[in-house]
């Protein structure tokens, strides 16, 4: 069906054949351009999560020295107000007791 000829503007099987040749050997180098695309974003995006895990370590850190230093600065406050009502001291310790232990019995 199709003609060899290349008069009258037809365009012939070699024709068509270099075309498609020359269309494969584009969409091999688009798919190389694409893998490389995906590379990049990837290790762009591996930087990105590290550099937030970096963030996240430290603001931890931070919180924690923080919570240690209101911890000591509260702890004579804390152990007055033990001493004077020991009763409600040990209620609200058993009530937090029991629903920690109701939260981790669910899971």
């Amino acid at each position: 069906m199709s003609d060899v000829r290349s008069n009258g503007g037809r365009r012939t099987d070699r024709d068509l054949q270099a075309r498609l040749d020359a269309l494969r050997a584009d969409l091999r180098a688009l798919q190389n351009d694409m893998r490389g695309l995906a590379n990049g974003v990837g290790d762009a995006a591996s930087d990105r999560v590290a550099e937030m895990l970096r963030t996240t370590e430290e603001m931890a850190s931070q919180v924690a020295d923080e919570f240690g230093d209101w911890t000591n600065d509260n702890l004579a406050s804390l152990r007055g107000a033990i001493r004077e009502q020991p009763l409600l001291a040990c209620g609200l310790a058993m009530s937090a007791g029991a629903i920690l232990g109701a939260l981790l019995l669910r899971r």
